[in-house]
């Protein structure tokens, strides 16, 4: 996934990075007041610069979003009822990512004498030591945020989300990933606590089944899976968890398989030859 603003106008660059989040949102009737904030790029000089007072060197794919865009901010708000005018039935939904200034390190965790993560089953567990470092690239709500982990200041940096019982939960191994996720879950406030312990808010999950059914795997049990028609719902194309290369590879091995199709309804049309097995004797048709 590029992010780097080249040859495009800035309109291609933010409808391209949101992959079609904005069509999908405005045909539902519970959400309104769509607003992107359009940021301008940070220099490389400026990269280098946090990279040096930080004392970590950042993922390319985040190093290029920053130099794309310093930040970014897509809200809406969701309400079941507008005409109510209660603000305090609206929710809001959004993707954030912070400027590079407000790339900060986080503190107050537990420190061990050797960082690593380890896999348990299907969860993997998360120890830091004194040499780790954890930077803060959006808040969720008032107990939890999305951070970048270093586990050592050379190692490659993951992203988790930290909440105030100081425990991480791991949300993706980087950066493009996790922006990903975000406009597959549709920017819904706190989708983020699908891999917690705790698990999604009640108001989360209705939004779920209001605006994005289907998003969320039954295998989670996270919610009743609602009876209704796939075909009237938008979906979310899986192919954004993909590169662009592996999209072609099976591309082009779909289209040789139905061209194979058509090769062999070819050769079963054709009439058959009846070869004698002795050699020597003429074939007759």
């Amino acid at each position: 996934m590029g992010f780097v603003v080249d040859k495009v106008s800035e309109d291609s660059f933010y409808e391209n990075l949101l992959l079609g989040l904005s069509k999908v949102l405005e045909k539902n009737p519970c959400i309104s007041n769509l607003s992107l904030k359009r940021l301008s790029g940070v220099r490389q000089i400026e990269i280098r610069s946090w990279e040096h007072n930080n004392g970590i060197i950042l993922p390319e794919d985040l190093r290029a979003f920053y130099f794309s865009t310093n930040g970014f901010s897509y809200t809406y708000d969701f309400s079941y009822d507008y005409s109510t005018g209660d603000q305090r039935l609206i929710r809001q939904g959004k993707i954030e990512v912070n400027p590079l200034e407000e790339l900060v390190r986080t503190y107050g965790y537990e420190t061990k004498n050797l960082a690593q993560v380890e896999q348990i089953g299907k969860k993997y567990k998360l120890t830091l030591s004194r040499d780790s470092k954890v930077f803060e690239l959006c808040t969720v709500d008032d107990h939890a945020k999305v951070v970048l982990v270093y586990t050592t200041s050379y190692s490659i940096p993951s992203i988790w989300l930290y909440t105030a019982s100081m425990s991480f939960s791991f949300l993706a191994e980087d950066f493009t990933i996790y922006f990903r996720m975000c406009i597959a879950h549709l920017g819904i406030p706190c989708w983020q606590y699908i891999v917690s312990k705790d698990g999604l808010p009640e108001w989360t999950k209705e939004m779920f089944l209001l605006i994005a059914p289907g998003v969320l795997s039954e295998d989670r049990n996270l919610i009743e899976v609602p009876k209704f028609n796939l075909d009237d719902v938008n979906k979310i194309d899986v192919n954004i968890f993909t590169s662009n290369s592996s999209v072609n590879e099976r591309s082009a091995a779909l289209q040789g398989v139905q061209q194979n199709k058509v090769k062999e309804k070819k050769v079963k049309g054709a009439p058959k030859r009846h070869v004698s097995a002795k050699p020597g004797k003429k074939v007759g048709m």
